[in-house]
């Protein structure tokens, strides 16, 4: 067992808990099981093309079965190529034992495979990708999480839209020898297929569209200059570079491919002391060294790079850089290269002088997600293209900034993604967390033209789809489609895009100029709502937008940060105290439970007692200076929008928190203190907040210091006295009152008296219905927007547009 764990890569220390193991060694099992079998469907596809190929019905004949398959696998590698298939598959037969068990064993495999190409159909679908994905047993350990089929395809389609690329011709096989696509984390080629498929249906497109005829044996060539010059994929672990290549040649099954671009990459710390980073080695090289063997393993059945360079994986320059990068951070308990848990340290420090010294624009607390970025775009062609699938939080995150920077300054953000349906926020399998399908465009110096105004697309999806055909129609939809533009200040814009298919709505999309975009956080796809996103963005600028109205209402605003000192984290409270047993002089409001937050004025609930002494292997933080930045006004680190009354209390006296941020304002002010409250529990206020989140896992949301520090307020110091006294007033009113939760908002009367007093004092209009609006939000009710289908009447639509 511990072979096939080296054949695959997957290590064998990362965990010691027995049921862990147990588990761990079924999944090998199976994978190794299920690349036995795609081998040797891949062998009965090739007999019928290549008469060196043996049937697999001719080599059961034979008495040796095992070592006879060997044998032929090793011809095909040697004379055919298709090594990416046969080669793991082959090393994993040489890692089984003799025995008349494994040989009746892997004669069932091939009989399961003979049957399965008789079913030409699922040759064509991705079905082991499929299959691998569900055997999986350490996505979040790995931080491989797959790109779904519909995902891919509807990014793919996105980005290879023929609009997107005026200077190609799609069927000029010259011009498509030159168009490089390359998936620097290709798991298992899924994003690498749906290209496939984008770029076929690019070519019929044209052709007929000039009236030329395209028959089989045109798409066959296609295919195959497809796969054997335009395609790049690249991965660490060999059973993905296996399903990748498999998941390509079965796109054309009838095709014979005399070579892929696909490469296992080496990762870990040779014996001559390099360390190998996977595709993280392409921050400065167009080429790697890598292995005939892939990669050799240490005793205990770690992958480790091998010390003997016999190939090379060259990158080439790249007019569109698809990628899912794996997702894992050095931060939270997740393990950066946590696959070598023994080299892992060495590892990190590696990354982390290869970021410095190459002055990348990424951060390693993002995740390896945001230095893959920042690889992809150096290889990235001038007018070239990134298509990402990445965290949600890259739009707002603070760890993602640099990654927002990079692409702030080089590139023009075309479209954004995101999934406001509550069963599916994610675009990956084998996971939960909130992410969003990107496309950004690199400028071109010598063509772009400054004067030329480019905006940005958000589409935010109601329902995420579940099947490629959905994704092909949705993104039909979208092209074919205009966005709503979210409108300016001196011209309010109420228009709602919405992308139905059939009688359903998928979602809406809107746009707004990128040089606006650029300027600060992603908001365009904050809500699933346009409204709320319009209202938003006109909010932020100072500007309170009301739907149908040409006029938006002037309201100051501040950066939070600019009127107030936020206190320190949960870290470095706990670097300074522990929880007292019995009353201190430092008082503190610990947890956040639903039930025992229910007003927004409350008390500590927790004392705490200066540390003594550090504790073991951190720094013993100064009480001093943590308590001299303790405030009475909490605002959530983070949160279940669909559970919790409330983003921010007031406490009777100063504390600290674990799980709140402290607030001070920095010119005490007790009524300055009570309004900016009750602006923080309104309408707008909670509006404002949940627009600068950071999604993590749909209703679970993040707040971080610089977060909550550039959060726009109400500019409470700018009001006049008699207004602070009449809103400190409803604030002493509604303070012990019990809030209902958030998400029902929409019928709790605290609310409303929050929001007339508001209304009232600001000149707004009611704001009872963009309360029912953002109570209808799929992150706090957690229900989509449409419950059900509408069915559409055409003969009543017509009668409309005539009235």
């Amino acid at each position: 067992m511990i072979a096939s764990f080296a054949c695959l890569a997957l290590g064998t220390k990362a965990m010691s808990t027995l049921p862990f193991e147990q588990r761990r060694r079924e999944t090998t099992a199976k994978l190794a099981a299920l690349m036995l079998a795609n081998a040797f469907i891949f062998q009965e596809q090739l007999s019928a093309l290549r008469s060196s190929v043996r049937p697999i019905r001719s080599v059961l004949a034979d008495r040796d079965f095992v070592g006879r398959t060997i044998e032929h696998w090793e011809m095909i590698i040697k004379d055919i190529n298709y090594v990416p298939i046969f080669k793991v598959a082959r090393d994993i037969l040489r890692s089984l034992p003799a025995s008349a068990g494994v040989d009746n064993s892997v004669r069932h495999l091939a009989g399961c495979a003979l049957e399965i190409v008789s079913k030409k159909a699922a040759l064509r679908h991705d079905l082991m990708g499929r299959i691998y994905h569900l055997l999986l047993l350490e996505a979040k350990y790995l931080g491989t999480y797959y790109t779904s089929v519909p995902a891919a395809t509807l990014l793919l389609k996105l980005a290879l839209d023929i609009d997107r690329w005026p200077n190609m011709n799609w069927s000029d096989r010259d011009e498509l020898t030159k168009f490089q696509i390359g998936d620097l984390a290709c798991g298992t080629g899924t994003l690498l297929m749906a290209a496939s498929q984008a770029l076929t249906d690019n070519f019929i497109k044209w052709d007929l569209s000039r009236g030329q005829s395209v028959d089989d044996s045109i798409l066959r060539d296609l295919h195959k200059l497809i796969i054997e010059e335009m395609l790049h994929g690249y991965d660490v672990l060999p059973s993905a570079v296996h399903l990748t290549a498999s998941t390509l040649a079965l796109l054309a099954p009838d095709t014979c491919f005399e070579r892929m671009s696909l490469y296992s990459l080496p990762l870990g710390k040779a014996k001559a002391g390099q360390v190998y980073l996977g595709s993280i080695d392409y921050i400065s090289a167009n080429t790697i060294e890598t292995q005939l063997d892939l990669m050799i393993h240490g005793d205990d059945g770690g992958a480790r790079a091998s010390d003997e360079s016999e190939s090379v994986a060259p990158l080439p320059p790249l007019d569109l850089c698809v990628m899912n990068p794996p997702f894992v951070r050095s931060v939270g308990g997740n393990l950066l290269f946590g696959s070598i848990p023994d080299q892992r340290g060495q590892m990190q420090k590696e990354l982390a002088r290869r970021v410095k010294t190459n002055n990348l624009k990424a951060s390693s607390t993002a995740g390896l997600g945001s230095v893959f970025t920042a690889i992809g775009d150096r290889h990235v062609k001038e007018g070239g293209r990134l298509a990402l699938v990445l965290p949600a939080a890259v739009v707002t995150g603070i760890a993602w900034s640099k990654t927002r920077d990079l692409i702030n300054h080089g590139y023009v953000l075309e479209t954004v993604v995101a999934s406001h349906d509550p069963e599916r926020w994610n675009f990956s399998e084998n996971t939960e967390l909130s992410e969003v399908l990107l496309i950004a465009r690199k400028r071109d110096k010598a063509s772009d033209n400054s004067k030329v105004e480019h905006t940005t697309q958000f589409i935010n999806l109601w329902r995420n789809p579940t099947t490629s055909a959905h994704s092909l129609a949705i993104a039909e939809q979208i092209t074919k489609g205009a966005p709503a533009p979210l409108g300016t200040i001196s011209k309010p814009r109420h228009g709602i895009a919405e992308l139905v298919v059939g009688t359903r709505k998928y979602g809406e999309t809107l746009e707004i100029p990128w040089a606006d975009v650029k300027t600060g956080l992603w908001l365009g796809c904050t809500f699933a709502q346009t409204n709320l996103v319009r209202t938003a963005w006109m909010l932020r600028s100072g500007h309170f937008y009301r739907t149908g109205d040409n006029q938006v209402t002037p309201v100051a605003m501040q950066r939070l940060g600019d009127i107030a000192v936020l206190g320190p984290d949960r870290r470095d409270i706990a670097d300074g105290f522990t929880i007292s047993s019995g009353r201190t002089r430092y008082p503190a409001f610990m947890g956040h439970r639903a039930e025992s937050v229910q007003t927004i004025q409350t008390t500590p609930n927790k004392w705490l007692s200066p540390r003594a002494s550090a504790a073991a292997g951190r720094p013993l933080r100064d009480v001093t200076l943590l308590w001299g930045r303790a405030g009475s006004i909490m605002i959530a680190e983070r949160s279940w929008l669909n559970t919790q009354r409330s983003l921010a209390v007031r406490l009777d006296i100063d504390a600290l928190s674990n799980v709140w941020w402290p607030v001070r304002l920095r010119l005490k002010n007790e009524l300055a203190e009570k309004v900016l409250m009750l602006w923080l529990n309104s309408t707008p206020g909670l509006l404002m907040t949940i627009a600068h989140r950071i999604p993590t896992r749909g209703a679970w949301i993040q707040f971080k210091k610089p977060t909550i520090e550039n959060l726009p307020v109400l500019d409470i110091m700018s009001l006049p006295k008699s207004q602070l006294r009449q809103l400190a007033g409803v604030y002493d009113a509604v303070a012990g009152s019990d809030l209902n939760t958030i998400t029902n908002m929409a019928v709790d009367p605290i609310r409303s008296d929050i929001d007339d007093a508001f209304a009232q004092v600001l000149n707004l209009p009611p704001l009872n219905d963009l309360r029912a609006e953002l109570a209808e939000e799929p992150i706090i009710k957690l229900r989509p927007c449409i419950e059900e289908d509408v069915p559409l009447v055409p003969d009543a639509q017509l009668e409309f547009e005539l009235i």
